[in-house]
C-alpha cells in the first residue's frame, strides 16, 4: 500500500468554472489529473485530499465531480475546503460520496499505519488579509474543531502509528506559525498536509515546526499529480 496527497481539484463538470481562467497551469486539468493519478495510484493505496473538490453548490452540482473522484483508484479521505458549498453534515456528505471516499471532518479515521484526523481550517492572523471582524470568530471555531478532531486521533492512536493531519487551511504563512501549528504539536502530530495557496508559493511552504512536518499539496504545485508520501506516515520510516 501506498499513501498519496493532493488538494484543490476544483472540479466542475456540472458548472460552468474553467480554470483557466487562473492561468494557463490551469488547462485541461481534469485529464491532467486523472491521468497521472491512473498511472501512479493503486486501487489498495490510499489518496489524501485536503479541500477544494468541487465547484458545486449543492449536491446535485457536485455529484459529477465525486463520481469522477469515486471512480479514480485508490481509497479516497477527504476534508472541506472553503470553495466546497456543497458540503453539508457529515452524516449527509458520507451517504452522497461515492464508496471508496471518506469524508471527515472533526473526526478521525484508523488507516493502519497510521491515525488520520481532519477539519477545514481558515484564514490566520498571520495571513496579510486577515480581518478580525470578518475571520477572528470562525478562526475560534476552527481551532475548537481541530482540538476535538486531534482529541478523537488521540484515542485511536496505538503505539507505533504516526497522527497525520489534513486542513484545508495553510496553518503556517511564510514560515510563521498559527494556533492551528501549535496545537498540532502539542497533540503530536507527525504531519500536516494542507492546500489552498495557489500561484506562487514562499520556500518555506514545506518546512518543519516542533517535531510537525507541514506539506502543501495544492494541484497546481504538485503539477497535478498527485505526491507520494509514503515514507512520512509509515511507522518505522523517518521522514525525507
Amino acid at each position: 500500500m501506498k499513501v498519496f496527497a493532493i488538494a484543490d481539484l476544483h472540479l466542475g463538470f456540472a458548472v460552468n468554472k474553467p480554470m483557466d481562467i487562473f492561468g494557463s497551469a490551469w488547462e485541461n486539468h481534469p485529464e491532467r489529473i486523472e491521468e497521472n493519478w491512473k498511472k501512479i495510484v493503486g486501487d489498495s493505496d490510499i489518496v489524501l485530499i485536503p479541500g477544494d473538490i468541487s465547484w458545486g453548490i449543492s449536491f446535485k452540482e457536485a455529484e459529477p465531480d465525486l463520481r469522477f473522484l469515486d471512480s479514480l483508484p485508490g481509497r479516497k479521505y477527504i476534508c472541506r475546503g472553503n470553495h466546497d458549498y456543497w458540503w453539508s453534515s457529515l452524516s449527509k456528505v458520507q451517504k452522497f460520496v461515492g464508496p471508496s471516499v471518506t469524508a471527515l471532518q472533526r473526526n478521525a479515521v484508523d488507516c493502519g499505519e497510521f491515525v488520520l484526523a481532519a477539519s477545514r481550517g481558515w484564514s490566520t492572523p498571520q495571513w496579510e488579509g486577515y480581518k478580525p471582524s470578518v475571520d477572528q470568530k470562525v478562526y475560534e471555531r476552527e481551532l475548537g474543531r481541530m482540538q476535538i478532531a486531534l482529541a478523537k486521533a488521540v484515542q485511536l492512536k496505538k503505539p507505533g502509528q504516526k497522527l497525520v493531519y489534513m486542513m484545508h487551511f495553510p496553518p503556517v504563512i511564510d514560515g510563521n506559525p498559527s494556533q492551528f501549528a501549535e496545537y498540532l504539536s502539542d497533540f503530536g502530530v507527525a504531519l500536516c498536509l494542507y492546500g489552498h495557496l495557489h500561484g506562487t508559493w514562499s520556500e518555506k511552504v514545506n518546512m518543519e515546526y516542533k517535531g510537525v512536518l507541514y506539506r502543501i499539496a495544492s494541484a497546481d504545485y504538485l503539477n497535478f499529480k498527485p505526491v507520494d508520501i509514503t515514507s512520512e506516515v509509515t511507522a518505522d520510516a523517518p521522514f525525507c
